[in-house]
C-alpha cells in the first residue's frame, strides 16, 4: 500500500502535524511542495494526505499551485489538516474544488489549533507552553484516526467567514506576494543559505553572500524563524501599512518579536 502526504510548512507546526501522522502510518512518504508535482505522482497511492497552514482564511497559494498540477488516484483515501489558531476559513473547500477536477475527494478532514505567528503582524499566540501539548495530543488523535482510514466531513466557510472574506482577507491575499519586501538581513549574515533553502515558495536566491527576496512570498516566516544567527530581520512591508483597513490598525505591532517555529522541527527537516 503505497502512502504519500504533500506538507506545506513554514514554523514547522504543519510538518510535525505530517511526521506525527506519517509515523503511525507507517512506511509513509512525506514530500515537501517546494519541489514538483510532476515528479511526485500520487496516481497509485492508496492514502493521500495534504497537510497545510492557513493562510489568509485560505491554504497558501503554493499549496494550490502544487495540488493543481499534481496527479492523483481518484479512489484514494485522500485526507486534508490544516494547522490554525481561529478561522480555517475557505481552505477545505479550496482543496476539495481542486480534487474534484482530478475526479477525487477528501475523505476525511480536520483543522488543528497550533501557536499561531507571523512576524509582520502579530507575534506569537496562544502561550506555548499551554498550546503544544494540546497540538501533539491532536495532532496524534487526528493522526490514529486516519489510520483507521475513518470518514470526516471537510468543514465549510461559515456564512459570516464567507461574508467578511472579501473585505477582511483578500486584500491582504494580494499584497501577499509582496510580505518579503519587510525582510532584510544585517551584519550577523553569514552566507550560510538556509533561508533559501527551508523556502517552500523558493522565493530566495544568494546573491554576493547575502538573500535576495524575489517577492513570491505566502509570509510563512521559514527564513525569518530558522536563521540560525538571526540575521534576518523584519519590519512590516509599505504595502501592507497602506492597506489602512481596520485589520491592519489592529495588528499594528512593535516590529520586533519573538521567532516561534515548532520545536519538534529544525530546519534540516524543511529542506528534504
Amino acid at each position: 500500500m503505497k502512502k504519500i502526504i504533500y506538507c506545506f510548512s513554514g514554523t514547522g507546526n504543519s510538518l510535525r502535524a505530517a511526521k506525527v501522522i506519517a509515523e503511525v502510518l507507517k512506511d509513509t512518504t512525506i514530500v515537501n511542495v517546494r519541489k514538483d508535482p510532476s515528479g511526485y505522482s500520487a496516481e497509485d497511492a492508496d492514502i493521500i494526505g495534504f497537510v497545510c497552514p492557513v493562510y489568509e482564511w485560505d491554504i497558501p497559494g503554493r499549496m494550490k499551485e502544487f495540488i493543481s498540477g499534481l496527479s492523483v488516484n481518484p479512489n484514494a483515501y485522500i485526507f486534508m489538516v490544516a494547522t490554525y489558531i481561529a478561522v480555517h476559513g475557505k481552505a477545505f473547500e479550496t482543496v476539495e474544488d481542486i480534487l474534484s477536477t482530478k475526479g477525487a475527494h477528501l475523505s476525511y478532514s480536520r483543522a488543528i489549533r497550533c501557536v499561531a505567528s507571523q512576524c509582520i503582524a502579530y507575534p506569537p499566540f496562544p502561550p506555548e507552553k499551554l498550546m503544544l501539548p494540546l497540538m501533539e495530543k491532536n495532532m496524534l488523535k487526528t493522526a490514529r484516526e486516519i489510520s483507521e482510514m475513518k470518514f470526516r466531513k471537510y468543514p465549510h466557510m461559515s456564512f459570516i467567514t464567507r461574508k467578511l472574506f472579501p473585505k477582511l482577507m483578500v486584500p491582504y491575499l494580494n499584497i501577499e506576494h509582496e510580505y518579503d519586501k519587510g525582510f532584510f538581513t544585517d551584519k550577523r549574515c553569514i552566507g550560510c543559505s538556509t533561508c533559501e533553502k527551508v523556502c517552500p515558495n523558493k522565493n530566495i536566491v544568494i546573491e554576493d553572500g547575502r538573500p535576495k527576496w524575489n517577492h513570491n512570498c505566502n509570509g510563512c516566516n521559514a527564513c525569518v524563524v530558522y536563521c540560525p544567527t538571526k540575521a534576518i530581520q523584519f519590519k512590516r512591508p509599505k504595502a501592507y501599512d497602506e492597506l489602512g483597513t481596520l485589520m491592519t490598525k489592529l495588528l499594528s505591532l512593535p516590529d520586533k518579536r519573538k521567532r516561534y517555529h515548532n520545536p519538534h522541527i529544525n530546519a534540516r527537516d524543511l529542506m528534504v
